[in-house]
């Protein structure tokens, strides 16, 4: 099975922080940033298979980074989406993302969802 490096965004308290890492294959590794800024170091040290970007309830700013991001890379942006109104989806949609995840999720899922933006990579 291919190995993936993948990229979430998110706060600090966010429960995508802690529930990615066992939702992902063995193999796959994460790295962490709390904003795209911190991602854009990332994203010049690393190739990025995908990125996650964490959209909590109240959170202005999640969708506009699809927006940095996008100008920063091509590599597919997936919002893990929890207690968010759906204009924060609709909004990171048109500034960029490529699909969107309802959290929590069933773990199988998680992995279709994502094995499908990486196949249209």
């Amino acid at each position: 099975m291919e190995q993936h490096h993948f990229l979430l965004i998110s706060h600090q308290d966010s429960l995508a922080r802690a529930l990615i890492p066992y939702v992902l294959s063995k193999q796959d590794s994460v790295s962490f940033a709390v904003d795209p800024f911190a991602a854009s170091a990332l994203m010049h040290q690393t190739h990025l298979d995908a990125v996650f970007v964490a959209i909590e309830e109240n959170d202005q700013e999640a969708a506009l980074y699809c927006r940095t991001l996008r100008r920063l890379s091509n590599a597919p942006i997936v919002m893990l989406v929890y207690n968010s109104a759906r204009d924060q989806v609709t909004r990171g949609y048109r500034l960029g993302a490529d699909a969107h995840i309802d959290l929590p999720c069933d773990p199988r899922l998680f992995h279709a969802r994502v094995s499908a933006v990486l196949r249209r990579r």
